[in-house]
């Protein structure tokens, strides 16, 4: 019975010394990854609901360009959809050419 013990232990041991070598080697890859830049952009993002939309919807307004996103997570496809798009600038023109 002692030997089964010491059997498992070592094994243990063994396994978490083979995962601690393969995370050191992820960590210190070279391969980093980078945000964009938006340095010439200013975001808002304010998170909302809607009726028939179970993750809620994210409306994301780009005050530079004017432009306004409207995003859900859609799990089926495990990515984010684009709900709608406005155009600020093109909205406020055609209200003043009314």
């Amino acid at each position: 019975m002692k030997f089964a013990k010491q059997t498992s232990r070592n094994g243990i041991i063994a396994l978490n010394g083979i995962l601690l070598v393969v995370l050191a080697a992820i960590v210190l890859s070279e391969n980093h990854t980078e945000a964009q830049s938006t340095s010439n952009h200013r975001y808002l993002a304010v998170p909302s609901v809607a009726n028939g939309i179970t993750t809620g919807i994210v409306y994301i307004l780009d005050t530079t360009q004017r432009e306004l996103a409207a995003v859900a997570w859609d799990h089926n496809q495990n990515r984010i959809k684009t709900l709608g798009y406005r155009n600020m600038t093109a909205d406020a023109k055609s209200v003043l050419n009314q």
